[in-house]
């Protein structure tokens, strides 16, 4: 697959330490850029969300950084994920991991929506050391139709991340974490919808977590190949 990345990670961006703040949080928000530009719910959905799966890996190596080397690198082999869905490592240096990502629709039976298995890759995303992290979620899209006993809301993730967070005893300064939420929709060719959250770790250990973002933003539909 063609690599035109427009996306660029410093070299100060690819070290852990308390430096180069303000260069880390403008990586994170390009990076949340290009990788929503062609990111959008599929018009058809199937009862495991593979075509989102399938979108989101597919997106992943098509904005790796030059010098970066996207695993899996096929998006449409079998997954044997290892430590992680998909990891940015630089060239070269394979064991270096530049980025780590998860993602975890938390689709349960019947279309609802379930925050435990999301909750296990943020625990799994938490163990990997890798200067920028992202996990990508989707919650009910509609007050209406949330059930408290089964789905969850936008709101209850961004507690519940918190939480993880702020009881996560191993941050390395530096580590930039982004959350992606695609809220679960059934509508037939919806443009669809995103939010994203941003933390980053300033200190080594246990930290006071406050998410950054959370504003509603519209998603456009990828050109048709």
């Amino acid at each position: 697959m063609e690599n035109d990345s427009k996306l660029k990670i410093p070299r100060g961006c690819r070290e852990f330490g308390g430096t180069n703040s303000a260069a880390r949080i403008r990586v994170a928000n390009e990076l949340v850029e290009e990788f929503v530009k062609e990111v959008a719910p599929p018009i058809e959905f199937d009862s495991r969300d593979e075509a989102w799966t399938l979108a989101v890996r597919r997106r992943l190596v098509e904005i790796c950084p030059k010098g970066c080397y996207a695993l899996p690198d096929d998006p449409n082999a079998a997954k044997g994920e290892y430590p992680v869905d998909y990891l940015w490592s630089e060239e070269g240096n394979l064991s270096r991991l530049i980025l780590a990502c998860q993602t975890e629709w938390g689709t349960g039976w019947f279309g609802r929506t379930n925050w435990a298995p999301v909750e296990r890759a943020l625990e799994k995303l938490l163990a990997v050391k890798a200067p920028f992290k992202i996990l990508i979620f989707s919650s009910c899209r509609k007050p209406d139709l949330l059930k408290p006993e089964t789905d969850f809301s936008f709101e209850y993730a961004k507690e519940r991340i918190e939480l993880s967070l702020r009881n996560y005893p191993h941050h390395l300064p530096g580590e930039v974490y982004i959350f992606l939420d695609f809220p679960q929709t059934r509508e037939a060719n919806g443009i669809g919808e995103y939010r994203s959250l941003r933390w980053l770790a300033k200190k080594l250990g246990k930290s006071e977590v406050h998410l950054e973002g959370g504003e509603v933003r519209g998603l456009k539909r990828p050109k048709e190949s």
